[in-house]
């Protein structure tokens, strides 16, 4: 029998961080960026510290040490030396290394490495932070003498594959661990992990219907520049595992958490999910879904649509809570930002100018927070649009230069082109508009609130047929969308002749009189429900008594027969000119 190569070594694993999202956003400049990192960077350390590359895998390195102290100094000098290169470049295109160091028995084949000694490390790695280091206990007897480094203590872990608890130590970059939350950055981003979600189906043949969906949410949720997300190898270490959930946030470092299971049975398959605060241990949502099973990987995607709109919906909503009611007082940028936004969503001329102090006060805090200024954006877009401007050539001049320089901080961000898209449409450059629509929409087709929003400039462009698509995606993909999401179809339904059903959708609403009901009273008018269309023009008029047919300038429609069409019905109901 040929005896195995075996040796004692000191590994060390690592791999970058949110991988799939940096590549999802800038193949080719993470690529590029990487490769200098290499070069510049890493490679040299490797030398410097006597370590050899074992394995590279694409996001993923695998290296050898003589010494357990040679194997530590390499990690310390690699994330100190990346955050530094790190330090002006925005914090959700930086390359940052999560890295596992053990000491243990491995088996060489070739260059490669292999064996218990190998898994122990690459576990340790989905455990650590990204930016720090995981090392074993066993190689910590070996270095906690030798070198100047505080190490938390993280207690016993079960990981995936190892038969026996490992005792992890915790070491943080640029900070004591003990005092980590005290280097947090300004923009404090709510964190989600999506843990694999479990086949309860008895049939092993269903492992990749169940990880698809898993893996698809995570890649989805990866487009929301609003959420830290988990990457799958950090979140699939808990694989057929039974975890304490609260333990799981601590290791991920995820507010949230998300599990779910699947179920098939026969032709029909039954997926649930649940969202946990995962410190709190508090129950948040949970949802049931039962389909068909005709085509796998329709039904994947749909399920993974669904649930991303619905978790992207009530994480926002939970954090923007928590957030503005909470007793602190030293608010950070995002808090702004989140408070901000709260107050544009009360549509009136006050709000929005409380909502421009908010966002100005976030760029102060952190002037490199592109969403700050894309909404400082929004927010002047609007005031020109109803009017809110003493300087209304002014205001625009100023949204457009809010949004660019959001554009200049993170192209990469769909609701950055969401609100430069918002600013064109309002300058009447309708080209413009529709292409960085179309570019946030390619760079994240799931966010309901933007599908449903951009419907409205599909109306202004002449196209209410696709806006109503548009919409009828926008309540798919967020079941609990809204209100404004049917004022928006009422809107689309009148601009395409189908006024009983604009009539349906709009006169319940409860909505700024200047914005929606301008179109229920032009559809009672079209519908020659003449009293009703005068009674609604008396009800806009009460809230807004100054408001006339002049005033429909404040809707920038590409074609100007959508505006006289609407001019005329609104005469009819009564409306001054």
């Amino acid at each position: 029998m040929q005896r195995e190569n075996r040796r004692l070594a000191a590994i060390v694993a690592a791999d970058i961080a949110g991988y799939s999202r940096l590549i999802g956003q800038d193949e080719e400049g993470t690529l590029q960026a990487l490769r200098a990192h290499r070069q510049e960077l890493i490679d040299r350390l490797i030398d410097e510290h006597g370590g050899r590359i074992a394995n590279t895998a694409g996001d993923s390195i695998l290296l050898e040490f003589s010494s357990a102290v040679d194997a530590v100094r390499y990690s310390v000098a690699v994330q100190e030396g990346m955050a530094a290169r790190n330090k002006y470049i925005e914090a959700d295109r930086q390359i940052r290394f999560r890295i596992g160091i053990h000491v243990g028995d491995v088996v060489a084949e070739g260059d490669d490495l292999l064996g218990d000694g190998v898994n122990v490390a690459a576990r340790l790695e989905g455990l650590s932070e990204p930016g720090g280091a995981i090392l074993s206990d066993d190689a910590y007897r070996l270095v906690r003498d030798r070198l100047d480094l505080v190490w938390r203590d993280e207690g016993e872990h079960r990981v995936k594959n190892i038969a026996r608890p490992i005792r992890v130590w915790r070491w943080s970059s640029g900070s004591d661990p003990q005092n980590a939350d005290a280097a947090r950055p300004l923009r404090d981003k709510p964190s989600i992990a999506v843990l694999p979600f479990e086949n309860m189906s008895g049939d092993p043949d269903q492992e990749y219907f169940a990880d698809g969906i898993s893996e698809d949410i995570i890649t989805a949720l990866s487009r929301f520049h609003s959420l830290d997300v988990a990457g799958r190898n950090s979140s699939f270490v808990y694989k057929g595992r039974s975890v304490d959930l609260k333990q799981v946030s601590r290791e991920l470092g995820a507010q949230y958490i998300l599990e779910g299971s699947v179920r098939k049975a026969g032709n029909r398959v039954r997926i649930t999910a649940q969202l946990i605060h995962g410190a709190a241990d508090r129950h948040i949502w949970a949802e049931r879904y039962d389909r068909e099973l005709e085509d796998v990987f329709e039904v994947q995607d749909e399920i993974t649509k669904v649930i991303v709109g619905t978790l992207v919906h009530k994480v926002d909503t939970e954090e923007t809570e928590r957030r503005i009611h909470s007793p602190r007082t030293d608010q950070d940028a995002y808090d702004c930002y989140l408070a901000g936004r709260e107050f544009f969503f009360a549509r009136t001329r006050e709000s929005n100018e409380k909502a421009l102090e908010l966002m100005e006060k976030a760029i102060e805090l952190d002037p490199g927070f592109a969403r700050a200024y894309g909404f400082k954006a929004w927010l002047k877009a609007y005031a020109y649009r109803y009017g809110w401007s003493d300087n209304p050539k002014q205001c625009l001049e100023d949204a457009l230069e809010a949004a660019l320089k959001a554009l200049s901080l993170d192209a990469s961000d769909y609701d950055v082109h969401w609100r430069l898209a918002a600013v064109y449409l309002h300058r009447r450059q309708f080209d413009r508009a529709l292409a960085e629509y179309e570019k946030a929409r390619s760079i994240n087709p799931n966010h309901a609130g933007f599908l449903a929003e951009m419907s409205g400039a599909l109306i202004l462009f002449g196209r209410p047929n696709e806006a109503i698509e548009q919409l009828e995606q926008a309540k798919q993909i967020n079941p609990q969308y809204p209100e404004w999401f049917h004022a928006n179809l009422g809107w689309a339904y009148y601009h395409s002749g189908r006024y009983e059903s604009a009539v349906e959708a709009l006169h319940s609403l409860n909505v700024p009189p200047g914005v929606f009901r301008i179109f229920l009273a032009a559809s009672y008018a079209r519908l020659d429900r003449n009293e009703e269309a005068r009674n609604e023009v008396a009800r806009i008029l009460e809230l807004e008594p100054d408001f006339n047919l002049q005033k429909l300038t404040f809707l920038p429609y590409k074609n100007e027969t959508d505006r006289a069409e609407l001019a005329a019905d609104l005469r009819k109901a009564g409306l001054p000119e």
